[in-house]
């Protein structure tokens, strides 16, 4: 029986630096976007860290958008009641996706975001 390729340290670090980069660029104006982008485009072209990337893209453009509609929500009286918890949960939502991800790619397996739009193929 044939053993499947073990995935090397470099490819998985690239594939947590993806999950977790977007941390550092929630400080920039939609850095949280542009770094797993920037991994996907120009980061190692290897199936396994740009399956990574995509799906780091894809949660943190929903993130992005989730964030979005809760601001214009938080901006009327009523859906202030309801945006600040939503926005908790998703904050929470969003840093679980994200350690859990980066943990499953330092044991080189795939992880899926859950309720994220999966936007980029």
């Amino acid at each position: 029986m044939e053993q499947p390729n073990p995935i090397a340290d470099t490819e998985r670090t690239w594939a947590a630096v993806a999950h977790l980069a977007p941390l550092v660029g929630y400080f920039v104006l939609i850095g949280q976007i542009l770094v797993p982008l920037a991994i996907l485009l120009w980061g190692p072209n290897t199936p396994f860290v740009r399956a990574h990337a995509k799906e780091a893209l894809n949660g943190q453009i929903s993130y992005t958008l989730y964030g979005l509609a809760l601001f214009l929500l938080a901006i009327t009286v009523v859906g202030l009641i309801l945006a600040v918890p939503l926005g908790l949960g998703l904050v929470v939502v969003a840093l679980w996706n994200m350690v859990q991800g980066a943990l499953a790619a330092g044991r080189g397996e795939m992880y899926r975001y859950v309720l994220i739009l999966r936007l980029v193929p």
